[in-house]
C-alpha cells in the first residue's frame, strides 16, 4: 500500500499510521513541519519513505520497529533525534544526519544492525552509549570523535559524550570541557574524578546508579544544570566553589 500525505498538511500526528502493516510506501508534501510521536511506529512492511525539508520536528519512536525500512535522509534542520526514533529498524542501512544534529536520544538507532554506511554530523553535544547498537563504532567514522578506554569525546567541542567503561575509578580525560547529559548512565563507578578543564555538567549527566558514587568536582566547574546528579551521587568539592554553592541551593548532599 502507498500513502500519499495530501498537500497542505502541516502535521502527521501522533500514532497517525501506527501498526498499519500493509504500509509499503509514504509520500510527505513539502507542508508538512512536524512528524508525532508513533506516527508510523509498527508499519512492519515500509520499506522507504522521503523526509522533505520543511519537517524540522520527529517524535519519539515515530519509526519504532519498521523492520524493512532500508534508507533515511534527515532533512537539514532537524536538532535532535528523540528517544526510539528508529529503533529496532533492522534493514536500516544507510543514515544521513545533517550538521544541525546536535543531541542523538537513548535508543534512537538501537537495533539497528544492518547499517552500512553512517553520516554523523561533526557537533554533537549529546550521544548516548545505546543511540547505535554500537556507538564507539559508528561514531568514529567522523574524525571528530574519539573512543578511548571507554570514553567517547567530541574532539571539536571538547564534550564527553558517554563512557561504558567498567571501572571503579573512573578519572575523566584531561581534554575534556563538558560532561554532556546521560554520559555516566548506569555505569559501575565507586568514585569518578572530573579534570580541572571540566566547566559544564549537563542535566543528568550522572544517573542511574544502583550504589552511592563519590562524584568529585573542581573549582573549574562553573554552570551545573538541574538534575545533574541522581540521589545516589555525593558531590565531593571545594569549599567556596560554584559546585559548593550549587549543592547548597539545590539540597543536595555534599563534602
Amino acid at each position: 500500500m502507498n500513502i500519499i500525505i495530501p498537500e497542505g498538511t502541516k502535521e502527521i500526528n501522533e500514532n497517525t499510521f501506527e501498526n498499519h502493516r500493509n504500509i509499503t510506501s509514504v509520500k510527505i508534501p513539502d507542508s508538512v513541519e512536524r512528524i508525532g510521536e508513533k506516527a508510523f511506529a509498527n508499519c512492519v512492511s515500509l520499506k522507504s519513505i522521503d523526509l522533505p525539508n520543511s519537517v524540522i520536528s520527529i517524535g519519539a519512536e515515530a519509526f519504532i520497529n519498521c523492520l524493512l525500512l532500508e534508507s533515511i535522509n534527515i532533512p537539514e534542520g532537524i536538532t535532535q533525534i528523540e528517544e526510539g526514533t528508529f529503533e529496532g529498524c533492522e534493514s536500516l542501512e544507510f543514515i544521513n544526519l545533517p550538521e544541525s544534529v546536535t543531541v542523538i536520544k537513548e535508543k534512537a538507532f538501537s537495533g539497528c544492525t544492518g547499517i552500512k554506511n553512517l553520516v554523523i554530523p561533526s557537533n554533537l553535544i549529546s550521544c548516548n552509549a545505546n543511540s547505535f547498537p554500537y556507538s564507539e563504532k559508528f561514531l568514529t567514522v567522523n574524525k571528530a570523535y574519539k573512543y578511548e578506554k571507554g570514553f567517547m569525546i567530541n574532539q571539536n567541542n571538547g564534550t564527553l559524550l558517554f563512557f561504558n567503561g567498567k571501572r571503579d575509578i573512573v578519572a575523566v580525560p584531561s581534554d575534556v570541557k563538558e560532561i554532556a547529559s546521560h554520559a555516566f548512565s548506569e555505569v559501575p563507578a565507586k568514585k569518578i574524578y572530573l579534570n580541572e578543564s571540566v566547566t559544564k555538567i549537563s542535566q543528568e549527566a550522572f544517573t542511574g546508579f544502583k550504589d552511592t558514587v563519590e562524584i568529585f568536582v573542581t573549582a573549574s566547574v562553573n554552570d551545573i544544570e538541574k538534575g545533574a546528579f541522581d540521589k545516589n551521587c555525593k558531590v565531593i568539592c571545594p569549599k567556596g566553589s560554584y559546585a559548593e554553592d550549587w549543592c547548597k541551593n539545590n539540597s543536595f548532599r555534599m563534602e
